[in-house]
């Protein structure tokens, strides 16, 4: 998709707008770059327009645009103020759930629906704060230099790897089962992918009380979420008004590569 660099009072903010059709405002999840995508391009092909907005920290996206969830809605109104968008549905991916979170709110009027796919409801813990700290700090750019150098070289022990922290399955068993498909899904996403700054941003992200919540809320999560656990879905749950959890039926946090429920009346 074509981006665009938006000025805005505190700082670039980089946007792509394409499709036709109602709006959905796209949140993609940590070390998402502009070139990542988990599927949510089709959704130009199902009738509607995607505006994704690149946070704080990724791609062009100044930090200074907001430190925190809450000081980056405001940003965004500015720029659906600019698109002259009154109303949008907001998908929220994984890190970036402290952000939709935040949208919701804090500008209710602006938002028509919230979907949480793996997406983060509770501040990030001590150790993996200081974990996420020594990978994709500083030296964050030679860490995915890295990765990238020996996917070329080595792609299945790097998916299985990342695996580890994704998945509550046997990472062995979970990878024999992934589709050609699914592998090349896991390794464009890696290939994409870039923390830059943004990453240390959403570590440190606090979470809005999610009671004020007016919009429908759609939790998209799984079971065998390694990253994100299904507790945070459990508490999305009891805490938003009007909220429905799905469960997908994905064997990690990836749950745009899940296993094809069978039909009725085959066996298991």
């Amino acid at each position: 998709m074509a981006a665009t660099l938006f000025d805005t009072a505190k700082g670039i903010v980089e946007y792509s707008y394409e499709g036709n059709g109602p709006t959905i405002l796209l949140f993609k999840g940590g070390h998402c770059t502009r070139d990542t995508d988990l599927s949510h391009s089709s959704l130009t092909y199902e009738g509607y327009s995607l505006l994704t907005i690149s946070r704080p920290g990724y791609d062009h996206t100044d930090i200074s645009t907001g430190r925190s969830a809450e000081e980056f809605s405001q940003t965004v109104i500015k720029i659906l103020d600019h698109l002259k968008i009154r109303k949008t549905s907001v998908i929220a991916v994984s890190s970036a759930g402290p952000t939709g979170i935040a949208l919701a709110v804090h500008h209710p009027e602006r938002v028509e629906k919230l979907i949480m796919e793996s997406a983060v409801t509770v501040p990030w813990d001590i150790g993996s704060k200081r974990k996420a700290k020594v990978l994709f700090g500083p030296s964050e750019k030679f860490f995915w230099g890295s990765i990238k150098t020996l996917l070329r070289v080595v792609p299945d022990m790097v998916i299985k790897q990342m695996l580890e922290e994704l998945t509550t399955e046997n990472v062995d068993h979970f990878y024999d089962q992934l589709s050609p498909n699914d592998r090349r899904f896991i390794f464009d996403m890696l290939t994409t992918a870039q923390s830059g700054k943004g990453f240390s941003l959403d570590i440190n992200h606090g979470v809005a009380d999610m009671s004020k919540i007016q919009a429908p809320v759609l939790g998209m999560y799984s079971h065998k979420d390694n990253s994100v656990p299904y507790s945070q879905a459990l508490l999305l749950k009891s805490t938003v008004p009007s909220c429905e959890i799905y469960d997908v039926k994905s064997d990690s946090h990836l749950i745009w590569i899940a296993r094809v429920p069978k039909m009725c009346g085959t066996n298991d």
